[in-house]
């Protein structure tokens, strides 16, 4: 596995989200229960969506894996989310579907060992003498390790450095890139719903 250290900009209680990750659902939403800071309680089964990937749907190759990836990343552990805004949802950070949009980080604890990973747009290995906590990218990560595909429809400031993640993916063949020319979702998508609508518009015979 390779990973993504990052350092977010510091942010206060109200700039962020503090939330544990209860269910996975692909390889790029989850549910999670997210902290309350003025009221000081848990607000339960919050869905939450990655802004900044796009991973395969559960009825394409990979899409499993992806979400398998991705509850091995996150699942139970608590990240920092930060709200995303996008121009189609009025820079509100909330998708069509609810779900909260976001990039998150979670900090872990880096054991003694070799470690390959992803910085300033670069892949590399190296050797940790001991243990540290390390604070990590979740959209990085699933982008190269080849489990996700950067969104195409929004610029966004990291672009250039998801986009050479994507590639290191691509020229070392991993996760979905073992394949030839796999089928990002949102071609998917837009197959299944040509064929949907082929279908419904076909006059009945009797």
């Amino acid at each position: 596995m390779i990973i993504a250290p990052d350092q977010p900009e510091a942010a206060s209680e109200d700039e962020v989200f503090q939330a544990v990750v209860t269910k996975v659902f692909d390889g790029d939403g989850f549910l999670a229960k997210l902290w309350n800071p003025y009221a000081h309680v848990w607000i339960e089964r919050v869905p939450f969506r990655f802004a900044f990937i796009d991973a395969p749907e559960m009825e394409q190759p990979g899409g499993p894996e992806a979400r398998d990836v991705l509850a091995g990343l996150i699942l139970g552990k608590s990240l920092r989310l930060d709200p995303i805004g996008k121009e189609s949802t009025g820079y509100k950070p909330i998708d069509p579907y609810r779900r909260v949009l976001c990039m998150g980080y979670f900090t872990d604890e880096l054991a003694p060992g070799r470690v390959d990973y992803f910085l300033q747009g670069v892949c590399g290995s190296g050797t940790a003498k001991k243990a540290r906590l390390v604070t990590r990218n979740i959209e990085l990560e699933m982008i190269v390790n080849g489990w996700a595909w950067v969104v195409q429809q929004y610029a966004f400031e990291r672009e250039t450095e998801y986009f050479e993640a994507q590639e290191s993916a691509r020229r070392a063949r991993r996760g979905l890139w073992a394949t030839n020319n796999p089928e990002a979702p949102w071609k998917f998508k837009a197959r299944q719903r040509r064929r949907s609508n082929a279908s419904s518009s076909q006059t009945p015979l009797l």
